[in-house]
């Protein structure tokens, strides 16, 4: 949300006026609750103090209590005047301890505590020496008894000058204490009001300052209110003119719902949008009128607008008042008679280049003001964007139909040589297998005929016939699978992988056993989607090939498995035979590409060239992982069942 500055200033008023009493308030709060804590902190040294006191008049009673308790039984030497010196001797040191640690803050009252219980200590020692000479009938020395009153008599005094100087601090404290009482009520009152005072004055100013302000805020707001509407008239205007371009009007129906919007927002008289064909220097009126030339008249360029005129447009042009000109063009001067002053041109560009433009006319002078012309150059801006669009969709469609034209001629072509292929695979698969036939007919009856009267050269020369066609019998059926696998249409179905792999070698029953091949298939292959006659076909030919392509003497082994990646099945088929060089692994999927020489590894080089098409027919792709003379792992890439 985007505030104006009178907003701010007021918000900003508002704030402070919120602020500072919470300021203040929270001062007076703060040296409130400093103060009362000084008063507080004043009075608690003061209940300390009592507690000194009372606690020194306690040691002072539990003195007085032994030493009467040993004076009453030295007196009448009955024993019942030891029980109340019993009593209060075994509290007397806790006592001192207790009250040295209420003076610890204060060392001189501390020392002379000391210096008590020390002579007390003193005084106690002798004790027993007074109790037990009266226990046997014997009077206790004089002197002890001297030494322990002159004790008793320091105690008195020592103590009684504690409690004094005790009562003394206690005086000063409460003194203080009435002292902080005053400075707090006084302060807190000459702070209150002083606070007060500020907090008036700071009111009575945001108020006067608020009060000047208001009028000003009133006609601002006012005159922003008459923007707003001009900016919804001037938004709403080009926001249906979008809807408009998006609902693919025509440019004929657009210029005018323009026109018509303009005229909502600001008054002229007449208007016309034109659009220029500077090869023939004529102007076609798309919508408006313009004097007496009406929508869909084409007239000359310098019967609208001066030519340069239209140089000057950077971004419009604009005549205040046509009558002041010293020198008028014709077009000017025509307008002019048709008793029109004010001329605002705003040029229609399309990628810098110069289409069209927008006239307004109007009979008062200076009737366009700057709000005015940028409107038009906005509602332009959007127009021109239109036209190009337009214009954009009719190359579109011209090179749409002329792409339907190309897809339907090639269309045409491609089943013209999908039937020419189907006539050359009918033919190879009987013209040229037929004679293939016949030849090894004839040899073989040539064989049986004469084969007793054909020496060993002639033989090896029939075995070689045998061999040729039985090559060019395969090399033919291996042509016409992979024509027909890149022909035929493939629909995919989930496809049990186990199944297809014992077909497979179903189909290689007799090669397999002839080499004695070890083939070890996993017992979880998983199902995969595809197309079960094309997977058989490749399985089949990644056998055959694991099989061939072996050391002389060493046994075949391969391993079938798979490996479930994501939305994909990889099925492997790895061997122990020679292995593929790198640089020889891609190549090795292309038709008819051999390593090897047909007398070392027999077969027509198209094999891997059908696994690899097959894979890319369903949707898959192939590939080879191989080291020298390490073994091969061919994999096949096919969708996972969903």
């Amino acid at each position: 949300m985007v505030f104006t500055a009178p907003q701010i200033l007021f918000k900003r008023r508002l704030i402070s006026v919120i602020t500072l009493p919470l300021l203040l308030m929270l001062l007076l709060a703060g040296v409130s609750i400093w103060q009362i804590s000084r008063l507080l902190l004043a009075m608690e040294w003061v209940e300390h103090t009592d507690q000194v006191i009372a606690q020194a008049n306690r040691v002072q009673r539990l003195v007085t209590e032994v030493e009467s308790g040993i004076r009453g039984y030295r007196l009448t030497d009955d024993s019942e005047f030891l029980a109340p010196y019993q009593q209060a001797q075994v509290l007397v040191e806790p006592s001192f301890q207790a009250l040295i640690t209420l003076v610890s803050d204060n060392p001189p009252q501390v020392q002379r505590l000391v210096q008590m219980r020390l002579q007390y200590q003193e005084w106690s020692k002798s004790t027993p020496s007074l109790i037990a000479p009266k226990q046997n009938g014997e009077v206790p020395p004089t002197a002890i008894i001297k030494t322990r009153n002159q004790l008793m008599n320091v105690i008195r005094r020592e103590m009684s000058e504690f409690i004094q100087t005790e009562e003394r601090l206690r005086d000063a404290r409460s003194q203080r204490v009435r002292q902080t009482t005053q400075v707090v009520i006084g302060s807190s009152v000459a702070l209150a009001a002083l606070l007060g005072i500020i907090l008036a004055y700071f009111i009575w100013r945001q108020i006067y300052s608020v009060s000047q302000s208001y009028e000003q805020a009133l006609s601002n707001a006012q005159e922003q209110t008459e923007v707003a509407q001009y900016s919804a008239q001037r938004l709403a205007a080009l926001h249906e003119i979008d809807q408009a371009i998006l609902a693919v009007q025509p440019i004929e129906s657009l210029a005018h719902e323009m026109l018509l919007k303009l005229k909502d927002i600001f008054a002229f008289e007449q208007g016309a949008v034109i659009l220029f064909n500077f090869e023939t220097n004529e102007g076609k009126i798309l919508a408006g009128q313009v004097t007496e030339d009406t929508a869909g008249a084409v007239v000359p360029i310098t019967k609208q607008i001066p030519l340069d005129l239209l140089d000057q447009c950077k971004p419009i042009c604009y005549i205040k008042d046509i009558a002041a000109l010293i020198e008028r063009p014709p077009a000017l001067e025509r307008l002019l008679t048709e008793n029109y002053h004010s001329f605002l041109v705003v040029p229609i560009m399309v990628e810098d280049n110069l289409i069209g433009s927008l006239n307004l006319l109007a009979t008062q002078a200076d009737a366009f003001n700057p709000k005015a012309q940028e409107t038009a150059h906005e509602v332009t801006s959007q127009l021109a964007i239109a036209i190009q669009q337009s214009r954009l969709r009719k190359q579109l469609q011209d090179y749409a139909t002329e792409l339907e034209q190309r897809v339907s001629k090639r269309t045409i072509e491609l089943q013209e040589a999908n039937e020419q292929l189907e006539a050359f695979s009918y033919t190879v698969a009987h013209d040229l297998r037929a004679p293939l036939r016949g030849i090894q007919g004839f040899a073989q009856a040539l064989l049986e005929d004469y084969g007793d009267e054909l020496d060993e050269t002639a033989h090896s020369y029939i075995q070689q016939v045998f061999d040729g066609t039985d090559r060019m019998n395969n090399l033919v059926q291996d042509l016409l699978a992979y024509s027909r696998l890149s022909r035929e249409e493939i629909k995919l179905t989930p496809v049990r992988l186990s199944q297809v792999v014992a077909e497979a070698q179903a189909q290689l029953e007799s090669e397999l056993r002839d080499r004695k091949a070890e083939i070890i298939v996993a017992e979880d292959l998983p199902d995969a989607m595809g197309h079960r006659p094309t997977l058989v076909q490749m399985v089949a030919n990644l056998l055959s090939n694991a099989v061939k392509f072996v050391a002389p003497g060493v046994q075949p082994q391969i391993k079938v498995w798979a490996q479930e990646q994501d939305n994909w099945v990889r099925l492997w088929v790895e061997d122990n035979g020679i292995g593929i060089e790198p640089k020889y692994q891609e190549q090795i999927f292309g038709v008819f590409e051999r390593l090897h020489g047909r007398e070392t590894y027999p077969g027509t080089g198209i094999g891997l060239a059908i696994v690899r098409k097959g894979a890319e027919r369903l949707g898959g792709q192939a590939g080879v992982v191989s080291v020298p003379t390490q073994g091969s792992r061919f994999w096949v890439e096919l969708q996972a069942v969903r």
